[in-house]
Protein backbone atom coordinates (compact mmCIF):
# COMPACT_ATOMS: atom_id res chain seq x y z
CA UNK A 1 0.00 0.00 0.00
CA UNK A 2 1.61 3.26 -1.05
CA UNK A 3 2.12 5.24 1.49
CA UNK A 4 0.66 9.21 2.15
CA UNK A 5 3.56 10.98 0.03
CA UNK A 6 3.75 8.39 -2.48
CA UNK A 7 -0.29 9.10 -2.95
CA UNK A 8 0.95 13.28 -3.14
CA UNK A 9 3.59 12.64 -5.66
CA UNK A 10 1.49 10.50 -8.14
CA UNK A 11 -1.63 12.98 -7.91
CA UNK A 12 1.03 15.79 -8.84
CA UNK A 13 2.81 13.94 -11.18
CA UNK A 14 -0.52 13.28 -12.78
CA UNK A 15 -1.54 16.30 -12.74
CA UNK A 16 0.96 17.98 -14.38
CA UNK A 17 1.25 15.25 -17.55
CA UNK A 18 -2.56 16.32 -17.67
CA UNK A 19 -1.77 19.59 -19.45
CA UNK A 20 1.46 17.80 -21.60
CA UNK A 21 -1.23 15.65 -23.10
CA UNK A 22 -3.73 18.61 -23.51
CA UNK A 23 -2.46 18.92 -27.66
CA UNK A 24 -2.49 16.30 -29.64
CA UNK A 25 0.81 16.84 -31.59
CA UNK A 26 3.68 16.47 -29.19
CA UNK A 27 5.46 19.52 -29.23
CA UNK A 28 2.61 21.81 -28.76
CA UNK A 29 1.48 19.57 -25.79
CA UNK A 30 5.29 19.88 -24.49
CA UNK A 31 5.49 23.53 -24.79
CA UNK A 32 1.54 23.67 -23.07
CA UNK A 33 3.12 21.80 -20.05
CA UNK A 34 6.28 23.26 -20.08
CA UNK A 35 4.42 26.96 -19.90
CA UNK A 36 1.71 25.98 -17.24
CA UNK A 37 4.96 24.43 -14.86
CA UNK A 38 6.99 27.64 -15.57
CA UNK A 39 3.95 29.72 -14.22
CA UNK A 40 3.19 27.86 -11.28
CA UNK A 41 6.75 28.09 -10.01
CA UNK A 42 6.11 31.27 -10.78
CA UNK A 43 3.04 31.65 -8.69
CA UNK A 44 4.88 29.54 -5.85
CA UNK A 45 7.70 31.75 -5.79
CA UNK A 46 6.01 35.13 -5.42
CA UNK A 47 3.58 33.56 -2.56
CA UNK A 48 6.67 32.77 -1.20
CA UNK A 49 7.79 36.25 -0.97
CA UNK A 50 4.21 37.43 0.17
CA UNK A 51 4.39 34.53 3.30
CA UNK A 52 7.84 35.95 3.96
CA UNK A 53 7.11 39.86 4.07
CA UNK A 54 3.94 39.13 5.85
CA UNK A 55 5.96 36.91 8.53
CA UNK A 56 9.00 39.21 8.42
CA UNK A 57 7.98 42.58 7.05
CA UNK A 58 8.40 44.96 10.09
CA UNK A 59 11.90 43.78 10.54
CA UNK A 60 12.01 44.60 6.86
CA UNK A 61 10.64 47.86 7.08
CA UNK A 62 12.16 48.75 10.50
CA UNK A 63 15.72 47.96 8.24
CA UNK A 64 14.82 50.16 5.57
CA UNK A 65 13.96 53.12 8.10
CA UNK A 66 17.25 53.17 9.66
CA UNK A 67 19.12 52.67 6.74
CA UNK A 68 17.18 56.12 5.60
CA UNK A 69 17.80 58.02 8.61
CA UNK A 70 21.12 57.66 8.89
CA UNK A 71 21.89 58.42 5.93
CA UNK A 72 20.61 61.48 5.92
CA UNK A 73 21.77 61.98 8.97
CA UNK A 74 25.29 61.29 8.13
CA UNK A 75 24.30 63.71 5.07
CA UNK A 76 23.22 66.40 7.88
CA UNK A 77 26.31 65.97 10.35
CA UNK A 78 28.75 65.82 7.17
CA UNK A 79 26.72 69.71 6.05
CA UNK A 80 27.80 70.89 9.62
CA UNK A 81 31.45 69.65 8.76
CA UNK A 82 31.10 67.24 12.25
CA UNK A 83 33.46 64.43 11.52
CA UNK A 84 33.09 62.35 14.24
CA UNK A 85 28.99 62.64 13.81
CA UNK A 86 29.58 61.85 10.38
CA UNK A 87 31.93 58.82 10.55
CA UNK A 88 29.27 57.45 13.18
CA UNK A 89 25.84 57.82 11.18
CA UNK A 90 27.40 56.85 8.16
CA UNK A 91 28.99 53.26 9.72
CA UNK A 92 25.65 52.25 11.49
CA UNK A 93 23.97 53.43 7.65
CA UNK A 94 26.52 50.85 5.98
CA UNK A 95 25.41 48.07 8.17
CA UNK A 96 22.10 48.91 7.92
CA UNK A 97 22.78 48.90 3.97
CA UNK A 98 24.36 45.14 4.54
CA UNK A 99 20.86 43.90 6.19
CA UNK A 100 18.45 45.80 3.60
CA UNK A 101 21.19 43.93 0.82
CA UNK A 102 21.36 40.43 1.78
CA UNK A 103 17.59 40.11 3.38
CA UNK A 104 16.82 41.10 -0.37
CA UNK A 105 18.98 38.83 -1.85
CA UNK A 106 17.22 36.30 0.79
CA UNK A 107 14.17 37.13 -0.83
CA UNK A 108 15.01 36.44 -4.14
CA UNK A 109 16.50 33.13 -3.89
CA UNK A 110 13.32 32.18 -1.73
CA UNK A 111 11.03 32.68 -4.83
CA UNK A 112 13.36 29.85 -6.31
CA UNK A 113 12.57 26.84 -4.25
CA UNK A 114 9.84 25.01 -7.00
CA UNK A 115 12.46 25.65 -9.67
CA UNK A 116 14.87 22.89 -8.76
CA UNK A 117 12.07 20.31 -7.55
CA UNK A 118 10.69 21.29 -11.59
CA UNK A 119 13.58 20.21 -12.63
CA UNK A 120 13.66 17.14 -11.22
CA UNK A 121 10.17 16.15 -12.35
CA UNK A 122 11.15 17.09 -15.59
CA UNK A 123 14.25 14.87 -15.30
CA UNK A 124 12.63 12.15 -14.57
CA UNK A 125 9.53 12.29 -16.72
CA UNK A 126 12.02 13.92 -20.25
CA UNK A 127 15.51 13.39 -19.63
CA UNK A 128 15.63 11.07 -22.98
CA UNK A 129 13.93 13.84 -24.94
CA UNK A 130 16.46 15.90 -27.10
CA UNK A 131 15.60 19.04 -29.42
CA UNK A 132 17.71 19.33 -32.31
CA UNK A 133 19.56 22.30 -32.40
CA UNK A 134 18.74 24.43 -35.85
CA UNK A 135 22.39 25.85 -35.78
CA UNK A 136 24.98 22.96 -34.06
CA UNK A 137 27.12 25.01 -30.76
CA UNK A 138 30.48 23.63 -31.48
CA UNK A 139 29.90 19.87 -30.58
CA UNK A 140 26.64 19.78 -29.35
CA UNK A 141 23.72 19.69 -32.05
CA UNK A 142 20.45 18.88 -29.86
CA UNK A 143 19.36 20.40 -25.92
CA UNK A 144 17.22 18.92 -22.99
CA UNK A 145 14.37 19.73 -21.16
CA UNK A 146 16.00 22.60 -19.15
CA UNK A 147 16.43 24.78 -22.36
CA UNK A 148 13.06 24.92 -22.50
CA UNK A 149 12.28 25.09 -19.39
CA UNK A 150 14.53 28.23 -17.69
CA UNK A 151 13.95 30.72 -20.70
CA UNK A 152 9.78 30.06 -20.35
CA UNK A 153 10.20 30.15 -16.73
CA UNK A 154 11.66 33.39 -17.03
CA UNK A 155 9.13 34.92 -19.28
CA UNK A 156 6.81 33.70 -16.70
CA UNK A 157 7.99 35.69 -14.08
CA UNK A 158 8.51 38.64 -16.40
CA UNK A 159 4.42 38.00 -17.33
CA UNK A 160 3.29 37.48 -13.92
CA UNK A 161 4.79 40.70 -12.16
CA UNK A 162 3.19 42.46 -14.74
CA UNK A 163 -0.75 40.62 -14.32
CA UNK A 164 -0.67 39.81 -10.37
CA UNK A 165 -2.27 43.30 -9.28
CA UNK A 166 -4.88 42.88 -11.52
CA UNK A 167 -5.65 39.21 -10.29
CA UNK A 168 -8.75 39.40 -8.10
CA UNK A 169 -8.27 39.32 -4.57
CA UNK A 170 -4.14 38.27 -5.35
CA UNK A 171 -3.36 41.63 -4.05
CA UNK A 172 -5.10 41.66 -0.50
CA UNK A 173 -3.58 37.89 -0.46
CA UNK A 174 -0.20 39.24 -0.72
CA UNK A 175 0.39 42.62 0.71
CA UNK A 176 1.04 42.82 4.12
CA UNK A 177 0.04 45.40 6.60
CA UNK A 178 3.77 45.83 7.64
CA UNK A 179 4.90 46.42 3.19
CA UNK A 180 2.06 49.51 3.97
CA UNK A 181 4.13 51.34 6.24
CA UNK A 182 3.30 55.17 5.20
CA UNK A 183 5.67 56.22 7.97
CA UNK A 184 8.48 56.05 6.04
CA UNK A 185 11.43 59.14 5.38
CA UNK A 186 12.56 59.88 2.22
CA UNK A 187 16.11 59.51 1.56
CA UNK A 188 18.15 62.98 0.59
CA UNK A 189 20.42 62.81 -1.98
CA UNK A 190 23.83 64.62 -1.90
CA UNK A 191 22.51 67.51 -4.30
CA UNK A 192 19.71 68.27 -1.87
CA UNK A 193 22.28 68.83 1.04
CA UNK A 194 25.00 70.58 -0.87
CA UNK A 195 23.14 71.84 -3.92
CA UNK A 196 25.68 74.26 -4.70
CA UNK A 197 28.31 71.52 -5.45
CA UNK A 198 25.49 69.44 -7.34
CA UNK A 199 25.22 72.28 -10.01
CA UNK A 200 28.87 72.37 -10.22
CA UNK A 201 28.87 68.27 -11.10
CA UNK A 202 26.16 69.26 -14.04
Amino acid sequence: MPSFFETIVHQIDAGLMYFFRLAENPMLGYLVGIAVLAALCAVLGDLTIALAFRLNGRFFNRDNRELVQMQNKSLLALQARDKESYQACNTVANESFGKVFFSQMALGASSLWPVPFALQWLNGRFADVAFLLPIPLGTRTSVGYASTFIPMYILMRILFGKIRTRLPGYRRLTVSNAAEDTETESMLRFDDVFPEKGGQRT
